[in-house]
């Protein structure tokens, strides 16, 4: 069974921004509108009693709690205090356990007094915010079409100054010019940008992929990787140095997503789910009828649902299994590779991107150090590895569970 050290707490299930590409309001899912918009003191201890069991079973001695949304500042703040209080009560009666916190915001509603309610508590911050200002104020707009940027920059400004350290994540804009976007990150001070790619299925992506899709995804990448690599005084990027250590064999591809993988989801009315992106599958498409007040936490992997999630990269089309980078990449994360007609058995919509990028760093890295074992790495050509693909194409799977799943949905 899979074992998780964190829970991603839905303390409120609205949202004070409307961000176009959102895959919680905007990608086809609304069933948010029948959760309560803050979650319940019963809730809460449901969540505690739960959550100590499963610690306690798992002998677990890290416990981090991730104050998530919609947007989490829109909770009262002697109501998060409460919360605060209640869950840092495990860590008392728990030998040798540490429980953290930490919060993703989109900072509009970030101010001294939050600042100061935060680092007491000891929450580590994450704010949302997209590169560059015109970026930014395209995409991430308020409910009355008005842009964040400015007021989600002094956010940033103010949480380093008081903390002394900004996190951010970017959700990717391939219009953008990668020099300017990276220029503009640096600016904003930050010490680490977590770069996403949008939460496209098959069936909302903007993009043709045929003989004429160009990889814009990719060639984004390389351009701000190969910049990123030569700056002497890099920022963190979580995403390119965790693609760094697979190639290396540093790590494995778990760790690039290891904030996603190795955490589920409790929403305001105490649903457990898997990761909230799978919404932009479709109309309920998370829920899994299971609840923290009936059930306990690892009967999300009893679920069709959770458990094709938590083994995602071993249900993966027989391309993906084929392709000489798999081990790289694992075929990607799951909701890309959805697609109405068959499920998950396909290649992620950003499969030639991903290819063409890992291609990238890996001769990148081949060509920086000499030294390398020439019998781990070698020098890769996409153009080839997506030709070897295609040529492949894509089966079903043989997997009885996921056959069921599909029969499910």
């Amino acid at each position: 069974m899979y074992i998780f050290n964190s829970l991603v707490l839905k303390i409120a299930s609205r949202c004070n921004l409307n961000c176009s590409y959102c895959f919680m309001y905007n990608l086809g899912d609304d069933s948010y509108k029948n959760q309560p918009k803050f979650i319940a003191e019963d809730t809460i201890d449901a969540i505690i009693e739960k959550t100590k069991i499963y610690i306690i079973k798992n002998k677990l001695i890290t416990f981090n709690f991730l104050f998530h949304g919609g947007e989490p500042l829109l909770i009262e703040k002697e109501k998060f205090q409460e919360i605060i209080l209640k869950l840092k009560a495990i860590e008392n009666q728990i030998t040798d356990l540490n429980v953290s916190f930490s919060i993703q915001t989109n900072g509009v509603l970030l101010d001294e007094e939050w600042c100061k309610i935060l680092l007491e508590n000891k929450v580590e911050i994450g704010i949302s915010i997209d590169s560059t200002k015109e970026s930014h104020d395209k995409y991430r707009i308020d409910h009355k079409g008005k842009g964040s940027y400015k007021a989600v920059k002094e956010a940033v400004n103010l949480v380093k100054k008081i903390t002394k350290r900004a996190d951010v994540i970017t959700v990717m804009d391939v219009a953008e010019n990668p020099v300017k976007v990276y220029e503009s990150l640096k600016n904003l001070n930050v010490d680490s940008v977590n770069f996403l790619i949008k939460d496209f299925t098959y069936d909302n992506f903007p993009y043709t992929i045929d003989s004429n899709y160009t990889q814009p995804h990719a060639d984004f990448l390389i351009e701000l990787f190969d910049i990123w690599f030569e700056d002497k005084e890099k920022i963190d990027i979580p995403l390119f140095i965790g693609y760094i250590n697979v190639i290396l064999g540093f790590a494995d591809f778990n760790d690039v997503n290891s904030n996603e993988l190795k955490s589920l989801i409790i929403e305001t009315n105490g649903e457990i789910e898997p990761i909230d992106s799978l919404k932009a599958c479709g109309q309920e498409f998370t829920k899994t009828n299971i609840n923290i007040k009936q059930n306990e936490l690892e009967s999300i992997f009893k679920s069709p649902l959770g458990n094709l999630y938590y083994n995602e990269s071993l249900k993966v089309c027989s391309q993906c299994q084929d392709c000489p980078i798999f081990e790289i990449c694992l075929g990607g994360r799951l909701v890309h590779r959805f697609k109405k007609e068959n499920g998950f058995d396909n290649p992620s919509v950003y499969c030639e991107d991903m290819v063409k990028f890992i291609c990238h760093v890996q001769n990148r890295l081949y060509d920086v150090f000499p030294d390398i074992d020439k019998n781990e790495i070698e020098r890769l050509n996409y153009k080839e590895i997506l030709a070897l693909n295609k040529l492949n194409g894509t089966s079903k799977l043989d997997n009885e569970k996921l056959k069921l799943y599909k029969n499910a949905i």
